[in-house]
């Protein structure tokens, strides 16, 4: 079967409007702008960061399918559709993340909204979860998805039911955190309980079978 991009239109879109609003807002922002940490960051690096990242992610999304000893699997256009949404949400998800940096810097727009879009792609992609086949690049891979059918398909519908409560969560604690720890629990803690619990799962649906 003929593949086509592996990438959507609308991921490609989001880079290019991404990068686009990011130079334009480049003349608008201070020469350092300030990053981690309060460190002081040259505006240029602020510019260009995460563009950069997301047209590596671009790119990657092209050549994982390609060496994945799973290549198989893509064949089915169930996955393979799910293959480019996911990337696509990534790449939207950081674009979003990187223009709400941008206006963070330029004092128009709230830190918050950066884990309220992770957890909004949270949702995205345990939406779909139960579709994604074995492969060895996205997914919940652990020892017992990769050595078991029926494990790998368990989990990821038990990841997909899961993703979307962890999402609303992560959403709830942006908004309701104060600032200071916000950015570190509002994701950290909904995120490491999703894998503990999933890979943990896993085992047992393994050991079942």
């Amino acid at each position: 079967m003929k593949r086509n991009s592996a990438m959507p239109w609308w991921g490609w879109l989001a880079w290019v409007l991404s990068l686009t609003l990011g130079i334009v807002a480049y003349t608008y922002l201070p020469a350092q702008v300030v990053g981690k940490a309060d460190q002081m960051t040259p505006r240029l690096l602020v510019v260009l960061y995460e563009p950069a990242i997301m047209f590596g992610i671009i790119l990657l999304w092209h050549v994982l399918w390609r060496i994945d000893p799973k290549k198989k699997n893509y064949e089915s256009e169930s996955f393979w559709s799910t293959y480019r949404y996911i990337g696509g949400v990534i790449v939207v998800c950081i674009s979003l993340v990187y223009l709400t940096i941008i206006g963070h810097a330029l004092k128009i727009v709230s830190m918050r909204f950066v884990p309220t879009i992770i957890g909004v792609m949270f949702m995205l992609i345990a939406n779909i979860s139960p579709r994604i086949q074995p492969n060895w690049w996205i997914g919940f891979r652990t020892p017992w998805t990769l050595s078991s059918t029926e494990s790998w398909n368990r989990t990821h519908r038990l990841g997909g039911q899961l993703g979307i409560p962890i999402g609303i969560l992560i959403i709830i604690l942006a908004w309701t955190l104060p600032t200071d720890a916000m950015m570190k629990f509002a994701i950290l803690v909904p995120v490491l309980l999703w894998v503990l619990i999933t890979v943990v799962a896993s085992y047992f649906y393994a050991k079942k079978e």
